[in-house]
């Protein structure tokens, strides 16, 4: 008699230590999106398509080209000469504009407290920050952003 009192006390302490357990999983579980990351890459995104990738895309000589936009067209030019297609533009596009990410990223990181302390609780290094940005923002035609 005295083992079917215990069975339902036991059944609600164990419901409640796997609820318990499962807040602690939610807190844990953080989203590692970054709004104001996220402002930041399509701001210099839409700079960087307009100065530097369109112009390279539909080869159009500027007048006095940029350096991104001269960094893209060498790059473009070194691997596939001048007969380069809109897949590799976007694959150079990609290497380019992700490596300048890093390193504007890195001293917006150093200077916002904040926003250090923002990527600190999600991410463990710089190379995490970009593998989980980078399929966000890619340039390269994807299912994902369907662009």
């Amino acid at each position: 008699m005295r083992f079917l009192l215990l069975v339902p006390i036991i059944l609600l302490l164990s419901c409640s230590s796997v609820e318990k357990r499962e807040a602690v999983r939610a807190d844990h579980e953080i989203d590692m999106n970054l709004p104001a990351i996220d402002d930041f890459i399509v701001s210099l995104k839409k700079e960087y398509i307009e100065r530097c990738y369109m112009p390279v895309l539909k080869k159009i000589a500027s007048n006095a080209p940029r350096p991104c936009e001269t960094s893209l067209f060498q790059m473009l030019e070194r691997r596939y000469s001048i007969t380069y297609t809109q897949e590799q533009v976007d694959m150079a596009a990609d290497e380019l504009f992700f490596a300048d990410i890093k390193d504007r990223l890195q001293k917006k990181i150093k200077t916002e407290p904040s926003l250090r302390k923002a990527v600190g609780k999600r991410f463990k290094n710089m190379d995490d920050i970009i593998a989980y940005y980078k399929p966000k923002y890619t340039f390269r035609k994807t299912e994902k952003n369907g662009d």
